[in-house]
């Protein structure tokens, strides 16, 4: 389920909107203000319960440096975490 960040043009609160596919149109109605005068904002790599969810973070995965590791060939390994 996509999870969309989107900013009223009217009073400028940023809120998300999640929607059951990708293939759905998010409804993207401002809650604080109801307008519908809203702008997709380009989404920011978070911080979970699990640590960071971009590369060289400080999550759960074992790590020995922040560069990758030498079994990696790509920047994002599902088994270290590179």
């Amino acid at each position: 389920m996509p999870i969309y960040e989107y900013q009223c043009d009217k009073c400028k609160k940023q809120f998300e909107v999640l929607t059951m596919s990708m293939s759905e149109k998010p409804n993207a109605v401002c809650p604080k203000c109801k307008s519908k005068k809203t702008r997709k904002l380009m989404s920011k790599v978070g911080k979970g319960k699990y640590g960071s969810l971009g590369s060289g973070g400080s999550g759960n995965a074992s790590s020995s440096s922040s560069s990758g590791c030498s079994s990696c060939s790509s920047s994002n390994c599902s088994s270290c975490g590179h």
